[in-house]
């Protein structure tokens, strides 16, 4: 039990710990205290972060922390736990004089040197034994105040300082020191994100307008203390909470994403597979304790996934057919099916032509095996209710009968998971306009390969304008003669020089 005496600000406990340290996450989880701790741990390994300084720590070790320092202790791995022992007090309730002074060698008796927030001390079993009857000590005084008891419980405070300073044997270096003003700050911006990292509006300047501080002193500030700026580090704070819900809920990926406040499915599983280099699928089978009996069979799905992804990428159509067949006869949602087979595979087409590694011919066979595998699946994916990521129409303008860059974009498109419409070739601006409306498309795309038929993009323009849709619907143009001053003169939305770059655009306009 906790034995506290209010009037003399003294506190002791014993804390059990079982959160795992993860950089992302942990820094949101640490907890400052108004006065000086002692904590000893008794049982177990870990680690205790100091702001942004990782110690790894055991059983026999002790630390002492200044006041106003953000700090906390983790476990190193899932299904263990760490015991703490933790005493808090001030000095000025207590002492007086140099033991007081923080630009004093005799600070806190010398506990603290060379200006560190924190020390160190590795204690053998004799050390053990005398720093836990110190504490003991000090326990009893306060809880049975006895005569005199004040007076005993300074004395035992006081021998058990100088005894900590006679065994610490490193100073915990580069710890910054922060105004508690500061940390008041940090604490307030990290209670926010953990309160609305679901809201996908969440920005730094809500941060700031709510907590009265400017946006480019709170930037600082998050840089400073946590070692992130403020989107990485809410990023992995949603991708945290994802590995969580993936572990402990049955939710559907889609829910989760919702949950977390992340925007779409491709640049979710893109994410996560850095952040925890599995994809969720994998990872839910690996940590969620409702699907653990399930192992065998899910890494038999994702060598099938695997299989399809890498078939995709060779062009081998007929195998990718036999192989989401197999995935949705193991049972293997369609979903993940989708999204991990082949369009995983089909992103990694994508980026390789963005980046010269393969050319057309490669493209259009990977995007000739990727329909044969969504002809299965389609109506899976239907009756699962998985929707495209966003919906786009395109065309090649009046005038005009090209259509292998207008189909190569489409391919690259379908790949990362949109729903086209393909208006085919000679589209009239009213057309375009019509079918955006009519479909509730989010992206009209426009093709031209002649100098003769460009202007007609500047009609589709005023089309949308015309229609009053202009604000709800993007305006995506290119061909051989378009450039990016034509696209900003007709007043379009976005040019890209090659289709890989126009799937990208258009991905983030359906967001």
């Amino acid at each position: 039990m906790p034995r506290t005496d209010k009037s003399l600000t003294i506190h002791s406990d014993t804390a059990t710990y079982s959160d795992v340290y993860t950089p992302e996450l942990s820094f949101a989880r640490l907890y400052t205290n108004d006065t000086i701790e002692i904590s000893v741990i008794c049982e177990g390994t870990g680690v205790h972060q100091i702001s942004n300084r990782i110690i790894p720590c055991k059983e026999g070790d002790a630390f002492v922390v200044q006041a106003n320092v953000h700090h906390g202790y983790f476990c190193s791995e899932r299904g263990e736990s760490l015991t703490v022992r933790r005493l808090t007090f001030s000095l000025d309730d207590w002492f007086s004089g140099e033991a007081v002074s923080p630009d004093s060698t005799r600070f806190c008796f010398g506990v603290f040197n060379e200006e560190a927030a924190s020390s160190y001390a590795m204690l053998n079993s004799q050390t053990k034994k005398e720093i836990h009857a110190l504490c003991d000590a000090i326990e009893r005084e306060v809880d049975e105040k006895k005569s005199e008891w004040q007076e005993c419980t300074k004395a035992h405070l006081t021998l058990l300082l100088v005894s900590l300073a006679r065994y610490v044997n490193r100073a915990i270096k580069n710890v910054p020191v922060f105004p508690p003003k500061d940390w008041e700050t940090m604490s307030g911006v990290l209670r926010i994100i953990s309160e609305r990292f679901g809201d996908s509006t969440l920005t730094l300047e809500d941060l700031s307008a709510a907590l009265f501080v400017s946006r480019s002193h709170l930037s600082r500030l998050f840089g400073k203390l946590t070692g992130y700026s403020f989107s990485e580090y809410l990023k992995n704070v949603r991708l945290g909470s994802a590995c969580e819900l993936l572990r402990e809920t049955e939710l559907r990926v889609e829910e989760i994403v919702e949950r977390c406040g992340l925007r779409d499915l491709p640049s979710f599983y893109k994410n996560f597979h850095a952040y925890a280099n599995m994809t969720p699928s994998q990872y839910r089978n690996k940590y969620n304790s409702h699907t653990k009996q399930k192992n065998e069979k899910g890494e038999k799905i994702m060598i099938i996934l695997s299989e399809i992804s890498e078939n995709l990428q060779k062009g081998k159509a007929k195998i990718v057919k036999e192989m989401v067949e197999a995935a949705i006869a193991e049972g293997c949602e369609p979903e993940a099916i989708l999204n991990e087979g082949l369009l995983s595979g089909m992103n990694v087409i994508g980026e390789k032509f963005k980046n010269g590694e393969v050319y057309v011919p490669e493209v259009l066979v990977a995007a000739r095996a990727m329909n044969m595998g969504v002809g299965v699946l389609k109506p899976h994916l239907v009756a699962s209710g998985v929707k495209a990521t966003g919906k786009v129409c395109i065309g090649t303008v009046q005038g005009d009968l090209h259509d292998i860059g207008k189909n190569l974009v489409k391919l690259m498109m379908e790949g990362k998971g949109l729903e086209v419409v393909d208006l085919g070739t000679d589209v009239a601006p009213e057309t375009f306009v019509e079918t955006a409306i009519n479909e509730g498309c989010q992206v009209i795309c426009c093709s031209a390969l002649l100098t003769t038929t460009m202007d007609v993009m500047a009609s589709v323009v005023k089309a949308a304008e015309a229609a009053g849709i202009r604000d709800k619907v993007k305006i995506m143009i290119g061909g051989a003669p378009i450039s990016q001053d034509f696209c900003d003169k007709i007043g379009a939305d976005c040019y890209t020089v090659d289709a890989a770059s126009a799937a990208d655009a258009a991905v983030e306009f359906c967001k």
